[in-house]
């Protein structure tokens, strides 16, 4: 993935926050997010797996709670970031860095 740069991201309600295989550093934006969350991602840009307890997911439109991980890894169901996509908010998956690895496994 690349960095993003500030200019580049779209605060607009319902559209990606950032372009497709980019990120920005989470305190760069200003969402008060109630968990760690270090790196901001697009949503298509990364697979995950919506948690299986439906109540992470709770939202008005879609999920968007900025307090609860609510995407865990498809292969071996660990949470690792929160998916934000709800009719007030742009849409994008918050990530924990402390949950990944950093460096490539392949």
């Amino acid at each position: 993935m690349e960095k993003s740069e500030l200019k580049q991201i779209c605060l607009i309600d319902e559209k990606e926050l950032l372009q497709d295989r980019k990120y920005i550093e989470a305190n760069r934006i200003d969402y008060s997010f109630e968990i760690p969350i270090d790196y901001l991602i697009n949503s298509k840009s990364i697979s995950l797996k919506d948690h299986k307890d439906s109540i992470r997911l709770q939202g008005c439109c879609g999920p968007g709670n900025f307090g609860v991980l609510n995407q865990v890894c498809p292969k071996c169901k660990f949470e690792i970031g929160v998916l934000i996509a709800d009719c007030w908010t742009p849409r994008f998956i918050g990530i924990d860095k402390s949950k990944i690895s950093e460096k490539p496994l392949w």
